[in-house]
């Protein structure tokens, strides 16, 4: 029954499944909350990732992205399609719109700056986020203690001030174009010592700059040397020089490596996977360990070790594994589709219909490509035939 040209044709539909729908998906709200710290109304912008209300024991990340408004539909649109083809963590969005950015972005009072307004505000706007914008979020919110900062050009600067200043306050940093340059490179005065006394700072940086050139360029090829001899221990960090694009698009772009590479943060080795669920599992215990936040297996990196298991002609171990998808990420019609391939495997075709039928119906809710499912279901049907 199970012929060489139709084990190709099934992992095709495999690959089949990844394409992804160009409108994002999940829930979009707006928010606000008054700040003692900074005396004013601070207007929010919040995504919520696609399964948030469809699998409610699930608790997520946050990204709390500065410049909120200029920058909430890229870095919304940008993640939800690396999710659908599970190249990147399922995120809640935390956008802070601006209303004084020279003001809250900048860690020094620069006197020459004042045409553009009063500056050297980032402690008062970190106080803000740390003592009053993060509880507001984890109360209101089901977060899972991995906070991200993102920030473009002044943006950038006050993310790259917060890695050095309060290493702790967010485990990753996105600083697109950040203006390093600011008040005569004032956060190079601390930059080397934090990073050569901070013995283990289990954080990730992302850095990039387009073809802005000048002193912005200057500023960012002297701190990707600082890194490149002076990164501790525990630290992950990429720097990128994107020749093609400029200052105005660098968030633009830069935000998708930052989400794919953070992503490969949390990726179990091929090895690792190969061992099967209780190995997988010891490994995410360790890193959650090592990270100080707990780290559950991703939906991925499960499914990979479903098919290595196939590969190995271990069926049983496959459905177990694609059984554990199911049972940790019950909305994910993907889930059903992957156990329908180890059940045919195995001659169990009806139980393999019924797994498709439910990826099927699911696919409707979660609003991903069906087009596969409904071909291999009636592959299924004719082979239920014969």
């Amino acid at each position: 029954m199970y012929k060489p040209l139709i084990t190709v044709l099934m992992w095709g539909l495999l690959i089949a499944t990844t394409q992804v729908n160009a409108q994002a998906r999940g829930e979009s709200k707006t928010d606000s909350l008054y700040s003692n710290i900074l005396s004013e109304q601070r207007e929010l912008l919040i995504q919520l990732p696609n399964s948030y209300k469809l699998n409610k024991s699930q608790s997520y990340p946050v990204l709390y992205l500065l410049d909120g408004t200029r920058n909430f539909n890229h870095a919304v649109g940008t993640l939800d399609l690396l999710n659908q083809s599970y190249m990147a963590q399922e995120m809640i969005i935390v956008a802070i719109k601006n209303t004084d950015r020279t003001r809250d972005f900048t860690p020094t009072y620069n006197e020459s700056y004042n045409r553009w307004g009063i500056s050297g505000g980032a402690e008062k706007f970190l106080d803000f986020m740390e003592k009053e914008l993060i509880p507001y979020v984890n109360k209101t919110h089901r977060t899972n203690g991995l906070k991200i900062l993102s920030g473009h050009s002044f943006g950038g600067l006050l993310s790259v001030y917060a890695f050095q200043s309060r290493p702790g306050l967010f485990q990753a940093h996105f600083a697109f174009s950040p203006s390093l340059w600011w008040h005569d490179e004032v956060l190079f005065d601390t930059a080397k010592n934090v990073l050569t006394n901070t013995k283990d700072l289990n954080n990730y940086l992302y850095i990039n700059m387009g073809t802005e050139g000048g002193m912005m360029l200057s500023a960012f090829e002297k701190y990707q040397q600082l890194l490149a001899e002076h990164a501790p221990k525990g630290l992950r960090y990429k720097t990128e020089l994107v020749e093609d694009e400029n200052h105005n698009t660098t968030a633009m772009v830069g935000h998708n490596p930052a989400y794919r590479d953070l992503f490969a943060m949390f990726q179990c080795p091929e090895d690792i996977q190969k061992q099967g669920l209780e190995a997988i599992q010891t490994f995410y215990k360790a890193l959650s360990k090592d990270l100080g936040y707990e780290v559950k297996p991703p939906y991925s990196v499960i499914k990979d070790a479903g098919h290595y298991a196939l590969n190995d002609k271990n069926v049983d171990k496959a459905i177990n594994l694609f059984q554990h998808n199911i049972d940790t990420f019950p909305h994910i019609a993907d889930a059903y589709f992957r156990i329908a391939f180890a059940l045919e495997q195995n001659a169990q075709l009806e139980k393999a219909l019924i797994m498709v039928d439910k990826a099927i119906a699911l696919s409707k809710v979660e609003n991903v490509e069906q087009n596969a499912f409904e071909y291999y279901r009636t592959y299924l049907k004719q082979e239920i035939a014969k």
